[in-house]
């Protein structure tokens, strides 16, 4: 109950806040601040003079106001964004200002504006996982719910201000970081023009809805040397085709019932007056699957994102390898994409882990059956963990009995060391997410 009443003053106060720092300049709020200490201190009229300066600054305020309402600037944006960004890199794009009015326009600014939805205490209690806090931490603050918003909104862009406005169209350049990945929405834009007195700030309001999709942050990693033998891909010839590949010639023999017409082999028949047919050798790949472990439990929000980025940078650096990639992971059920060799391409794979999100618990018993059910297809496995405990260990020495090269990427908090995690495999790599980029590039 008095959860929902701080969230509603919250949101409250959260407006007022907006609607000060967008339709008033710097001097406007100076004289705001006067003009309420001259309120204050000119309550008793007989005493103070006092009164008269907030009569003076509040008439200052409704005439700037008045003016602000006064003003025919009529323009329009286009928004050319790029097709992708990246976590914690700046994302570049340009605005394109159209006036439709014949007038030059001068001391004007540009609010760019990200989508924002104010959360429940529902949101608010999943993000910060309150139920596993103390009860006297179980509250959101104003501070949290601040949070929570630029968390939300993906970034903060800067106000630009404009050179002149004539009728010729106007390019801008803008940048701003993005701070999580998926997909961001530019919101309502706003051209704010000053009144004569610099004081108040009329908004014009331009649509342009417009999102883009940010990729999880990627990390230079040197190539893996996973020992791994050619599996056969059911599929035939059509794989192979799909894949660069086609099948070897090795023989003739003669025609038998159920043999495809297009292996016929029409010069031999020609000759001998029966039926021959071509034989193949069925064709072979490196297929390496990448398993992303989705299910989070106690460990902290940043420690699944360090894991998507991990699994985002070994993926982009399968670039290199001639082989096929399948991403296998868990959400709302069991994934398996494959890349790779003309398959797809691993820029996909990159949106895909972009979208990705956490799951409950009993997640991963899911993703074992489904790669257990393709073992016999892959030459080698990469694994992207977020916990070493004996379900993941059993799982592991499952994949090694069959055979199977495998690496281990153990994402943890700096509470782990390499002597406390028991059956390790050969290629295993234990990783603290605070400290990703330095120990991504010793490796």
């Amino acid at each position: 109950m008095w959860q929902g009443f701080a969230l509603r003053q919250y949101r409250k106060v959260y407006h007022f806040d907006n609607w000060m720092r967008r339709n008033f300049t710097f001097t406007g709020h100076l004289v705001v601040a006067f003009m309420i200490a001259a309120a204050v201190f000119g309550v008793n009229t007989k005493q103070s003079t006092t009164y008269q300066l907030f009569v003076f600054l509040l008439v200052l305020l409704i005439f700037s106001w008045l003016n602000s309402r006064f003003n025919r600037l009529k323009v329009t944006l286009t928004r050319q964004l790029p097709r992708y960004g990246m976590v914690g890199e700046p994302l570049r794009y340009s605005v394109t200002l159209t006036n439709l009015t014949t007038r030059t326009y001068d001391r004007l600014a540009l609010c760019e504006q990200l989508a924002e939805t104010l959360p429940n205490h529902a949101q608010l209690k999943s993000f910060y996982q309150l139920n596993k806090q103390p009860w006297f931490k179980q509250g959101v603050s104003f501070r949290r719910w601040l949070r929570y918003l630029a968390y939300q909104r993906g970034g903060v862009i800067a106000e630009t201000v404009l050179p002149d406005l004539q009728q010729a169209p106007l390019q801008i350049k803008i940048s701003f970081t993005p701070t999580r990945r998926g997909s961001i929405i530019f919101a309502d834009s706003y051209l704010a023009k000053p009144d004569l007195l610099g004081l108040f700030r009329r908004l014009i309001v331009l649509k342009a809805h417009q999102s883009c999709l940010v990729l999880p942050k990627q990390y230079p990693t040197k190539p893996l040397t996973l020992p791994g033998k050619r599996k056969y891909q059911a599929g035939g010839v059509s794989l192979a085709n799909s894949v660069g590949n086609s099948s070897e010639f090795m023989s003739l023999r003669d025609y038998q019932r159920s043999d495809p017409l297009n292996s016929i082999h029409w010069k031999s028949f020609a000759k001998h007056g029966k039926l021959i047919v071509k034989e193949y050798q069925d064709e072979y790949f490196v297929r390496r699957a990448l398993l992303l472990d989705t299910f989070v439990g106690d460990a902290a929000a940043e420690q699944f994102e360090a894991a998507v980025s991990v699994a985002a940078s070994i993926a982009i650096d399968e670039r290199q390898n001639e082989a096929l990639l399948d991403l296998m992971f868990v959400g709302l059920q069991t994934y398996c994409f494959t890349a790779g060799r003309g398959v797809d391409q691993l820029l996909h794979l990159q949106e895909i882990l972009a979208a990705v999100q956490s799951t409950s618990e009993g997640s991963f018993a899911r993703l074992q059956q489904a790669v257990l059910a393709r073992a016999g297809l892959c030459s080698s496995l990469v694994c992207v963990l977020m916990h070493w405990d004996e379900a993941r260990q059993d799982f592991i020495k499952q994949l090694l009995a069959h055979d199977l090269p495998v690496a281990v990427f153990l994402l943890h908090d700096g509470s782990l060391t390499g002597q406390q995690c028991a059956n390790k495999p050969e290629h295993f790599y234990l990783l603290d997410y605070h400290h990703l980029a330095e120990q991504l590039a010793a490796l």
